[in-house]
């Protein structure tokens, strides 16, 4: 008869942890949740457990089972509380102020599997329903130190083809990898120049000074969130396609965690204003409501709802142009504020006032000069998080970035509308005396006739809301990419391709040097997550985001889509007639 702590003894826990950086760990069936509860409960009370534990599961229910041990119901109360609404793909749920993180994968187990880019140290696939391509899949995420788990022999043939040396130990199996596959991940001491001091060079260096990175930012004008990060108030929400896009996950995936981000700042007693207290968005016209009403069928409430033009008036308290999509975790925060709270770790050292006019790579890794060439700062890896102003330091690169001149426009605090609204132009709540509208596009520097837009733009939202006043404007450029996605992760290296070029992992990177770059009109909604998941490339941590949603943001995606259009312009040359 087994006992509670079966599941981690026959992992070897919580030895196995102990002393390390990092624990990552698999779990092929959630089940009741047990085996995640047991190792939480020894995690949190092991004076020499790992700094981080990241735990993934794949889950076949959408709700948590009920507690399934009296002496874990503390815990699966906890756990209950940050419960999701599950969607396709990955779910994070941060625990132990994320220093343990629980992924919940929810779809075809296969698929998942391949999604994950991680190395693990344990592996419990105690499930009959393995073939010989989920080993495989097993296998690319092992290293030499992975422990193998299972309570069914059945697979005990395609372990073997896997690579894995198994023990018949009674009732279960165990084994490690023989032959692991070569790691190509780069290693990099912890020690970064971030150029930019935005909601996106802030965000990068908050997650990588949490994993004790020395970090030198670099922000070129006198303060911090000075561009599109001084906007006295921005909104985030998640996104929907009808075939559930890339975009449309990661700002699921973005919206979670700055949720959860925004959450770990005020615990922390620093000072972020935000709120989440819910956005509609408004549809454009009546096409586009039957769309919408279309896809909010195929998403969770908790997510998005469709909600009538009578249902949203008694939302509002004012009678919006149409129905809309109910964001009910849906927020807004004043970026300035998060960017500031972004630097409270003492492994940051900001300077403003640093303009970088020239980068230089070196043997040791990078150099950043200012316009007289005088060193700003040195180290072995190099990110630009400065939007547009990436071109002139990386022309080479060809970067697909653009930027539009936008405004947003303050008008005096009211009572309605009683939640954000978002379509063709948006509204924020009240802050500091003030809501916030936008956001035009300013033509010709005519400042003016950009604020008389947002103005109408929000009359055309609330059709009978009284006019409203200005406080006053502001212009700002908005980074765009040519997809409309962020770039996030190691920068191409165009100069050294040799040969034919098909996937992303073929294309040579410039060493040391990584892009935070092209967050639009979503800078709180993709920032933190984007963020994250640079800090877990350059710290050897598992990836947040799903490999496809990964290659969806990655730098490298505009030099291949250019390799493989030339190709084909070739092939298309030497096809017979």
């Amino acid at each position: 008869m087994s006992t509670p702590h079966d599941f981690l003894a026959r992992h070897h826990l919580p030895s196995r942890w102990q002393g390390k950086d990092r624990f990552v760990m698999l779990q092929f069936d959630f089940a009741n949740g047990a085996g995640f509860l047991q190792a939480w409960q020894a995690w949190r009370q092991d004076p020499q457990r790992s700094q981080r534990l990241y735990y993934f599961t794949m889950i076949n229910e959408a709700g948590l089972a009920t507690c399934p041990q009296p002496e874990l119901a503390g815990l699966h109360a906890e756990l209950a509380s940050q419960w999701p609404a599950l969607t396709r793909g990955f779910q994070r749920i941060h625990l132990e102020n994320s220093a343990l993180i629980l992924t919940l994968m929810w779809g075809e187990p296969l698929a998942q599997l391949r999604s994950l880019n991680a190395k693990l140290d344990a592996a419990d696939i105690s499930t009959d329903s393995l073939s010989a391509v989920h080993y495989k899949a097993l296998w690319r995420l092992s290293s030499a130190n992975t422990r193998i788990v299972t309570r069914h022999k059945s697979g005990e043939a395609h372990l073997k083809s896997a690579g894995y040396a198994m023990e018949d130990l009674g009732d279960y199996q165990a084994g490690q990898c023989s032959r692991p596959p070569f790691d190509k991940a780069p290693k990099h001491p912890r020690h970064a120049i971030i150029i930019g001091a935005g909601l996106a060079g802030t965000s990068i260096a908050e997650r990588l000074a949490a994993r004790d990175w020395k970090i030198d930012l670099l922000e070129a004008q006198d303060e911090i969130a000075s561009q599109s990060s001084g906007n006295h108030a921005g909104l985030f929400h998640p996104s929907a396609s009808r075939d559930d896009n890339a975009p449309a996950r990661l700002s699921r995936a973005g919206c979670a965690e700055t949720r959860q981000h925004l959450a770990r700042l005020q615990n922390a007693g620093l000072e972020v204003f935000f709120g989440i207290d819910g956005i509609l968005q408004v549809a454009k016209d009546d096409e586009q409501a039957l769309l919408m009403q279309e896809i909010a069928q195929d998403l969770p409430v908790e997510v998005l709802s469709w909600v009538a033009q009578d249902t949203a008036m008694q939302l509002l308290g004012e009678r919006p142009s149409h129905g809309g999509w109910w964001f009910p975790q849906g927020g807004w925060a004043n970026p300035a504020s998060v960017c500031h709270a972004n630097l409270r770790s003492e492994q940051i050292q900001l300077r403003c006032n640093s303009h970088v006019a020239k980068l230089v790579q070196t043997g040791e890794g990078w150099q950043a000069l200012d316009a007289r060439g005088n060193i700003l700062a040195v180290a072995p890896v190099l990110i630009v998080a400065n939007a547009t102003e990436a071109l002139a330091l990386l022309p080479e690169l060809e970067l697909p970035l653009s930027k539009t001149l936008r405004s947003t426009t303050l008008i005096p605090a009211s009572d309605t509308p009683l939640h954000s609204l978002t379509g063709s132009g948006y509204i924020t709540p009240a802050f500091k005396g003030y809501r916030c509208i936008g956001a035009t596009e300013v033509r010709g520097n005519d400042l003016t006739s950009a604020e008389q837009r947002n103005l109408a733009e929000l009359q055309a939202l609330l059709p009978e809301l009284a006019p409203v006043q200005s406080a006053g404007s502001r212009a700002c450029f908005r980074p765009n990419s040519l997809d409309r996605l962020p770039l996030v992760g190691a920068l191409p290296d165009p100069q050294n391709i040799n040969g034919a070029i098909h996937q992303l992992h073929q294309i040579p990177r410039l060493k040391g040097a990584y892009a935070l770059l092209g967050l639009g009109s979503r800078g709180l909604s993709w920032a933190m997550i984007a963020a994250e998941a640079l800090a877990c490339q350059l710290n050897g941590d598992p990836a947040p985001l799903e490999s496809d949603l990964l290659h969806a943001i990655d730098p490298a995606r505009f030099l291949l889509r250019k390799h493989r259009q030339a190709l084909n312009e070739q092939q298309a040359k030497i096809k017979p007639q």
